[in-house]
């Protein structure tokens, strides 16, 4: 079974086809010692030779037509610009087998909106959770949010990108265990969960 997991940063899974984009796993993949990378750059690092992560991002991977039984993606869409989110999907949809599944883990704007509505976020408080705003000289920061969506919209994305049986599903809950367990537990209060096939 060839399941991809696509931005697994820290967190990549045995029997997987483990992708990242991040500068850290491009530099791991070559001779420097593990102890000139610093702090949470360091473990990335390790995980990323332990588990052979390759190095790419969505607009350079690439699969074989009907190859890839489960693609899952976690917290790295809404990273993408919109256009770029578009051209991936529809790429996935073709990686995918008939019978395949595409699941999608995103923060959910829907629940951040009515935290802060409810007064359970301050103003502040919303918008750092967002990561839309950018403090300090322009640079590149890869915690920062290119795009938000709640269900409804990211469903929508998906039907127009031509996929079919669109279902929200619960934590670590869905239609091929093996693509479902990989939901981080850390992520599960802040996210919404969507399958779909192609």
């Amino acid at each position: 079974m060839t399941i991809v997991n696509f931005g697994c940063g820290p967190f990549p899974s045995p029997g997987c086809v483990n992708i990242d984009g991040s500068p850290t796993v491009f530099l791991a993949r070559f001779p420097v010692p593990a102890f000139l990378f610093s702090g949470a750059h360091k473990e990335v690092a390790l995980a990323a030779r332990r588990y052979r992560v390759r190095w790419g991002r969505a607009k350079s991977i690439a699969f074989p037509g009907a190859s890839v039984d489960g693609f899952y993606a976690s917290h790295v869409l809404e990273h993408l610009p919109r256009r770029d989110c578009l051209r991936l999907l529809g790429n996935v949809r073709r990686w995918l087998k008939p019978s395949g599944v595409l699941r999608v883990v995103l923060p959910d704007l829907r629940g951040m909106v009515r935290a802060y509505v409810e007064g359970a976020l301050s103003a502040d408080e919303f918008v750092e959770r967002t990561h839309l705003a950018i403090q300090g000289p322009l640079a590149i920061r890869p915690s920062h949010h290119r795009w938000m969506y709640d269900v409804d919209s990211f469903s929508r994305l998906l039907e127009d990108v031509g996929y079919t049986e669109i279902r929200e599903y619960g934590f670590r809950e869905g239609r091929l265990p093996e693509v479902a367990e990989l939901d981080l537990a850390e992520r599960r209060a802040e996210s919404f969960y969507v399958e779909a096939q192609p």
